[in-house]
């Protein structure tokens, strides 16, 4: 019945290539140009704050531009997204699934989603 969309399995990844680099350098440009209050917020130094920004911008370019170069940039982009997107979710996150809350940030089930669509990027590297 859905025969057709197998065409396009090939570009399937960067449905979430996509996802994931906007969430990631969304917040990241943000945060970059207000580190120490980003850093405030998740009652770190100053420093570890930048450590986390630069995380965030540079392993989203590395998961858009290695699915264009090569396999090593997608995985090495993707590790660098999984600490940070577990720190943030420790660090800010009430640790609960806010299933009645319209605000997307309040629990942690935003963060999980962020964290597992890392870890699918870094398992498959650039094998679609």
């Amino acid at each position: 019945m859905f025969i057709f969309l197998d065409n396009f399995k090939p570009y399937g990844h960067w449905l979430l290539r996509i996802a994931l680099v906007s969430v990631f350098m969304i917040h990241g440009i943000g945060n970059f140009m207000h580190v120490s209050e980003f850093a405030a917020t998740l009652h770190v130094p100053s420093f570890v704050g930048l450590i986390l920004v630069l995380a965030e911008i540079s392993g989203g370019i590395l998961v858009l531009v290695g699915g264009y170069l090569e396999d090593w940039m997608t995985r090495l982009g993707a590790l660098l997204l999984i600490p940070v997107a577990l720190i943030v979710m420790v660090m800010t996150s009430d640790m609960s699934f806010s299933l009645s809350r319209v605000q997307v940030m309040s629990g942690m089930e935003y963060m999980i989603v962020l964290v597992l669509i890392s870890l699918y990027v870094l398992l498959k590297g650039n094998k679609a």
